[in-house]
């Protein structure tokens, strides 16, 4: 009998212990009633779009309300559904409402708080359920619709033969479609190893500091990520990207111990010691684009690769303006420096390299997207060498064409659709001149003095 209980207290004991280790998640909060309550009515408002769906007799999806069918990805979706309950229709009956874009994409937003306060074993016959839904649209989501379809299916099941049959009304795989939205797909956020630049909303001035308002609204990364393979640089690397009708420009602000470059003749190889490099592949086809460098002693290195390494063209210049802002002492290991800054305006022709025929447009227009990334190569005390990049690369290989990232340029607001052109404008029927009487000076044309201004050259 004794050795009995002690076996007993044993099992009590083991099965607390092991109780006491399982870490369980808090069960949800339960939906408050009075919240179920007020969404149970006796009549739908006048307000509501009619749909008219019957499922098997028993359910009827009146229609809904929609606060705006014009949507971006990332933005809240608010829908309220009406349902009439003309007889129960049984246990387990669940609500499915789902996304589905043309484009493939899908979201399944079935779950609402009277789902889960009001399931159907307590639907009774003659009650209008509100139903208020709340959902963010993918930020993912690149159909330029989203259609929002519904219906019911049995708990567990899986198949369309598991779903309750549409008896009344226009339904596929026995699903309803109750709202389209319309998808502004310029605004959505860009996926991993995409950028959207937008336009700078005022002048840049390249100096080297890009603190004046073009910069604000900058497409921008807060760290480079440390080459595949490599060590890490001594400090790290952020960028931002911006245009105009002229130039490409880049910022990079590299934190640096010892910023050290001795190279001193535009062209002379500068990536071996610190440096920031741009590879631009315009067209994006992985063959033909340009390499860009600029050292802390504001000296270039710039080259056409007209297929792919080793083949390139060093003779090509790309008639870039650079500025660079070393914070600390160039080339004094003595001291322990910050790091330094480089500025780039890149014009638009640049790009093309020796190229002329590539098919981009310039400058490009909302919508249009390259290829290109930006590496920033660190040498140490040591002599030895480490690299980051906006879009990670390998670090046996610096170029790493297939690591670089799609940039969509966008307007000042960050749309990315573009203008339509405007319809030629037929011209006015010319009117006969007035006749001029002769002055003093007569013969001499005088030119509108905007017609005869140059643009303001920025030196290197």
């Amino acid at each position: 009998m004794v050795q009995r209980r002690l076996m007993r207290l044993v099992c009590v004991l083991a099965l607390v212990l092991v109780g006491a280790c399982v870490d369980k998640a808090p069960p949800a909060p339960a939906i408050d009633p009075a919240l179920v309550a007020e969404n149970l009515l006796t009549a739908p408002p006048a307000d509501v779009h009619p749909v008219g769906a019957v499922f098997d007799g028993k359910v009827t999806y009146l229609g809904n309300t929609i606060e705006r069918t014009q949507v971006a990805p990332g933005d809240k979706i608010v829908v309220t559904h009406y349902w009439q309950v003309n007889q129960p229709p049984g246990r387990d009956w669940r609500i499915f409402s789902h996304l589905v874009g043309d484009q493939g994409d899908f979201a399944n937003v079935d779950l609402t708080d009277m789902r889960k306060g009001h399931p159907s074993e307590r639907w009774q016959a003659g009650q209008v359920i509100r139903d208020p839904q709340t959902f963010i649209l993918r930020k993912d989501w690149r159909s330029p619709k989203a259609t929002l379809v519904i219906g019911l299916y049995k708990k567990g099941g899986h198949k369309i033969s598991d779903r309750m049959k549409v008896t009344t009304g226009e339904a596929k795989d026995e699903a309803v479609t109750v709202a389209t939205f319309e998808v502004d797909v310029s605004r959505a956020a860009p996926l991993p190893g995409q950028v959207v630049i937008k336009q700078a909303p005022a002048p840049i001035v390249v100096d080297g500091k890009a603190d004046e308002p073009g910069w604000q609204g900058a497409a921008a990364t807060a760290a480079f990520q440390t080459a595949e393979g490599g060590p890490e640089p001594k400090g790290p690397t952020s960028a931002k990207l911006t245009w105009d009708e002229q130039n490409l420009y880049l910022f990079v602000s590299a934190e640096d111990d010892d910023v050290a470059s001795t190279f001193g003749n535009d062209d002379d190889p500068i990536w071996k010691a610190d440096v920031i490099e741009v590879f631009i592949d315009a067209d994006g086809n992985g063959s033909g684009y340009v390499e860009l460098q600029v050292s802390p002693k504001n000296v270039h290195f710039d080259a056409w690769f007209p297929t792919v390494r080793p083949q390139s063209d060093v003779s090509w210049s790309s008639g870039m303006t650079t500025a660079v802002n070393v914070r600390g002492t160039l080339n004094d290991s003595s001291d322990d420096d910050q790091g330094w800054d480089a500025e780039f305006a890149i014009p638009w022709a640049a790009v093309k390299g020796a190229n002329p025929a590539m098919a981009v447009t310039l400058p490009p227009k909302p919508g249009d997207t390259w290829r290109l990334n930006v590496v920033r190569a660190d040498y140490g005390k040591d002599g030895k060498p480490s690299a980051a990049s906006w879009n990670r690369i390998r670090f046996s290989e610096w170029h790493s064409l297939d690591r670089m990232l799609t940039v969509t340029f966008a307007d000042v607001t960050g749309g990315t659709k573009p203008v339509p052109a405007a319809a030629p404008v037929a011209p006015a029927p010319a009117e006969p001149a007035a006749p001029v009487a002769p002055t003093e000076g007569a013969g001499t044309i005088q030119k509108d003095p905007a017609a005869t201004r140059s643009p303001t050259a920025i030196v290197k």
